[in-house]
């Protein structure tokens, strides 16, 4: 009995920390008009924010499996906690872009221990059984967070958007300190390296499709504030929109991980990625405020769905590789991200409708491969 409460305990202060770091992360492309408005700059310029959060993010992802196998989960929460508020309070302040942008490198650093120690503790502590709908619980704590972010991101000036998730993250790091209760049984190889794991097919194969999902995903999300602000929508209803994500992706993870449990792995990510890339299509064409949520909501569940897929998909290796393991998947997922927002943008300038049917073409092809990757 004991062991069960400790394990609820441990997994609620996953998910609080999960909804810390994914506050504002979806409404900063809400307000990346509103910031480039602020401080004097072009949005287009600005939205390298993003970029300067997900390319340290994943990056710095990598470094957290070897740190698990030699130093306690406690003590690299506490301090990924503290620098991740430190950063947040400094981007909140911040009168200038470089210091806006250098406050977040140092936020998607701290931030990046979170997602890769949840998977690593879900796969040793939860059975595989229920694994997909832990993760989706887990995530859906995130969306929950990202939801509210983004629904605030039209009411509260942009600068409480940085302050509020510092406070959230010294209110965890306090409960970690006092709470949290960890020791790993696994046995972890410590000769495992990235290089070795990289080097079978079947995890160069899985990587390689994440990293193309994850690039055209973050292509599309984060470029989304500026094509409705040109669209002539107000912020709140560029937030409004944007606040769908958050809230499909919410029911997203909970019926994906059910789906993944019950149906398979590769068929709940090839299902998600047939709503996502039918949902891409839709906006290259945006008839009207209230199609566009239909296919908002559409988007976002097709996205959770795959997305729980493959996170439980790696949580079924054996333990000696799942910390390698987690690292890369947030490592790829969000240096893919941040690449892919940048690439993007070269041919947003252009056109978005025909940059998004380009996208939604390679997610539907990936729907097609995605048992093959997969099985």
């Amino acid at each position: 009995m004991r062991k069960e409460s400790s394990q609820k305990i441990i997994f609620g202060l996953l998910c609080l920390e999960g909804a810390v770091v994914s506050f504002n992360l979806a409404a900063i492309a809400a307000v990346v008009p509103a910031i480039a408005l602020d401080l004097g700059r072009d949005k287009f310029e600005l939205a390298r924010i993003i970029s300067y959060y997900m390319v340290p993010y994943g990056l710095a992802a990598l470094i957290y499996a070897p740190l698990v196998k030699r130093y306690s989960v406690k003590s690299i929460k506490l301090v990924s906690l503290f620098i991740f508020a430190l950063a947040s309070i400094i981007s909140g302040l911040s009168t200038t872009v470089p210091l806006l942008f250098a406050s977040r490198i140092a936020a998607g650093i701290a931030a990046s221990a979170i997602t890769p120690i949840a998977l690593i503790l879900i796969g040793e502590l939860m059975q595989k059984e229920i694994r997909g709908r832990m993760i989706g619980a887990f995530f859906s704590s995130a969306f929950f967070a990202s939801l509210i972010g983004v629904l605030l991101s039209g009411i509260l000036p942009w600068r409480q958007l940085f302050i509020l998730p510092a406070l959230f993250a010294i209110i965890n790091l306090i409960l970690v300190m006092f709470f949290f209760n960890f020791q790993s049984k696994a046995r972890y190889d410590f000769n495992m390296s990235y290089f070795v794991i990289m080097k079978d097919k079947r995890m160069l194969r899985i990587f390689t499709y994440i990293l193309v999902l994850s690039l055209v995903y973050h292509s599309i999300y984060n470029w989304l504030g500026v094509y409705f602000s040109s669209l002539n929508f107000t912020q709140l209803k560029v937030s409004l929109l944007l606040s769908l994500v958050g809230f499909s992706g919410i029911f997203g993870q909970g019926f994906g991980g059910w789906i993944t449990d019950k149906k398979g792995r590769a068929f709940s990510a090839a299902c998600g990625l047939v709503l996502l890339s039918l949902a891409v299509f839709l906006l290259a064409r945006p008839f009207s405020f209230f199609y566009l949520t239909v296919v908002l909501f559409v988007f976002g569940i097709g996205w959770t769905i795959n997305h729980n897929a493959v996170s439980t998909v790696l949580t079924d290796f054996p333990d000696n590789l799942r910390p390698e393991l987690a690292s890369l998947n947030s490592a790829v997922r969000f240096a893919s991200g941040g690449l892919g927002v940048s690439l993007a943008g070269v041919f947003m300038r252009k056109s978005f409708g025909l940059t998004f049917l380009g996208l939604g073409a390679i997610i539907l092809f990936s729907a097609v491969i995605t048992n093959r990757i997969l099985k």
